[in-house]
């Protein structure tokens, strides 16, 4: 850990000594000497996000202006994102999310396979309102699906591969397919938004990312739980009892109250105000406030648990941070000064472009090995590759939506490449070897999906 603060404090230094660049100025390159500090910080992880970044403004403020270093709070993506980590709190202490996942078992669970797309598509309609796959796959969906598995007598030390291991590892590829449909259904999502706003040029609203990743990543939700079927099946195909499980978890929940059927209206009044939010003009942040205001007033949501929520008060934090530097970091034209000296020693004239980002795409893949946070890499990594496309002249809504789905299912590669893995790893039904072969697979999977249907979905949209 002390190395790990060193390098943190050394690195950034080490910038700081150096001569600034030809075409910037010294608040910029002091700016971005923070930027690294606080990348450097969420690759690391020498403590948590957020004293890291806490500790980067504190330090930062000797060099940059403090108020510039804080203004990142005063986004509204930041409390977009904050304001929907409690939303789905609400799902959980109303008990809506449980009666969802049990509902879908009585529908779906004839099979493992009929099983586990019941478990995708409760992850799918929870997740326009939770931003946290975390919490939803790994707080709501998951913990249900894991007690399945349990009551079919498959345990981690005992017959995982019966039912356990595919719903485990089905469950982490389903909630990073999920989390690329909706601009909402993952926080790094609206980070990626916000980098698209200030290094491309292009303002993605809520129903814009829907548009433009519905088709290619619903389709990657429904190929591939059959797919890791195929590649991984469990041993028990077929479920008698199904319907019996269903109605018994239902009725230790009972009758659905009025707190359940009160935050069903305002789910979908929710959904109805980011979906239209291109011609109604509504704020996406505004509604989220709305829908968590009336969450509050009607006491499905107390707010001594809001004070609890630890998850959300440490994003607050560290996306506020991140967002405030990397934003200065813009205003201070980096990123314009950045793709100028890319693009003096990078030659795209004459390349196609589908094969330009086909490029990137693979590079966003690749590097997925050292980031331990879906968010670290998009914060450290979106920015680069979105200046190189802006320099290879790459049509910029293909580009942003090829990376935001990437962003997702570059996770999969590895245990620990977003904050849900660990949780479904944890449980030890899949070993580590297995996980990562399977990841290989589906990530392999996803880049042709992407690449192919992807591309031409957009083509047919006219996105370039």
């Amino acid at each position: 850990m002390v190395v790990r603060w060193l390098l943190l404090l050394l690195v950034p230094v080490s910038i700081l000594m150096v001569p600034v660049p030809s075409g910037l100025t010294p608040l910029a390159w002091k700016i971005f000497a923070v930027y690294i500090a606080a990348i450097l910080g969420l690759i690391l992880r020498p403590a948590g996000e957020a004293v890291v970044m806490l500790s980067v403004i504190a330090f930062g403020s000797f060099i940059v202006p403090v108020g510039q270093l804080l203004s990142g709070y005063g986004n509204g993506t930041v409390w977009l994102v904050f304001t929907a980590f409690l939303i789905t709190q609400a799902f959980a202490d109303t008990g809506l999310g449980r009666r969802v996942a049990y509902w879908m078992i009585g529908r779906f669970g004839k099979s493992s396979l009929g099983l586990v797309y019941g478990q995708m598509l409760t992850d799918l309609i929870l997740s326009p309102a939770t931003p946290s796959n975390t919490a939803r796959s790994g707080g709501i969906v998951y913990p249900i699906f894991r007690n399945v598995a349990s009551t079919l007598n498959s345990e981690p030390e005992d017959n995982p591969r019966r039912i356990g291991s595919y719903i485990t590892i089905s469950g982490y590829a389903i909630s990073l397919s999920t989390s690329a449909v909706f601009l909402t259904a993952c926080a790094p999502n609206i980070l990626t938004v916000g980098f698209a706003r200030d290094i491309l040029k292009v303002d993605i609203s809520w129903m814009d990312w829907f548009i433009g990743l519905a088709f290619p990543a619903l389709l990657a939700c429904l190929v591939v739980p059959y797919l890791i079927y195929k590649v991984y099946p469990p041993e028990l195909k077929e479920i008698s009892n199904h319907k019996e499980l269903a109605a018994q978890g239902l009725r230790e929940i009972g009758p659905m109250t009025g707190k359940e059927k009160l935050l069903v209206i305002f789910f979908v009044l929710a959904i109805l105000g980011w979906a239209t939010s291109s011609f109604t003009k509504l704020d996406g942040t505004a509604v989220a406030l709305l829908f968590f205001a009336c969450c509050a007033i009607f006491k499905l949501i107390d707010w001594k648990n809001v004070l609890a929520n630890n998850g959300a008060w440490n994003t607050l934090i560290w996306y506020g941070a991140i967002m405030g530097i990397s934003g200065i970091l813009s205003k201070a034209k980096f990123f314009v000064w950045l793709a100028k000296v890319v693009g003096e020693h990078m030659n795209f004239v004459g390349v196609n472009q589908a094969l330009v980002m086909g490029i990137l795409l693979v590079i966003s893949i690749l590097v997925r090995y050292v980031f331990a946070s879906m968010g670290a890499y998009v914060g450290a990594f979106i920015p680069v590759l979105f200046t190189l496309g802006l320099v290879a002249q790459v049509p910029p809504l293909p580009l942003v939506f090829l990376l935001g789905a990437s962003s997702a299912y570059g996770c999969l590669l590895t245990h620990y490449g977003g904050a849900v893995g660990p949780v479904l790893f944890g449980t030890g039904y899949v070993p580590q070897k297995t996980w990562w072969k399977i990841g290989a697979v589906l990530v392999a999977f996803n880049f042709v999906l992407y690449m192919t249907v992807g591309l031409g979905y957009w083509k047919v949209l006219g996105l370039w």
